[in-house]
């Protein structure tokens, strides 16, 4: 059974006093918390790809959103995904 909380739905039991249950939802609004920083900071078409990449919208619908080929998403998104995690793993750091 999982949860819903603002930002992300959890294993029920992480919120129910297991141990480090409160810690782990920490840790985990933390991280959540960085990544949208992360977000927020790039460019205004490839935070737009991502965002709606993550409310689910495949990549035919995010192309109509944009106005780029649906092939050009699913580029944009691989590429996205690799960058956000080295600047995740990075501690922030926004190298590309």
């Amino acid at each position: 059974m999982f949860v819903k909380t603002k930002s992300a739905s959890l294993p029920s039991e992480e919120c129910s006093g297991a141990p480090g249950g409160a810690a782990n939802i920490a840790d985990r609004q933390i991280a959540l918390a960085r990544l949208m920083v992360l977000i927020r900071e790039l460019k205004p078409l490839d935070r737009q790809v991502v965002l709606l990449y993550l409310e689910g919208v495949d990549a035919a619908g995010i192309a109509e959103v944009t106005g780029i080929s649906s092939g050009n998403v699913a580029t944009k998104i691989h590429r996205l995904k690799n960058i956000l995690t080295r600047r995740f793993q990075a501690g922030g750091n926004h190298d590309q």
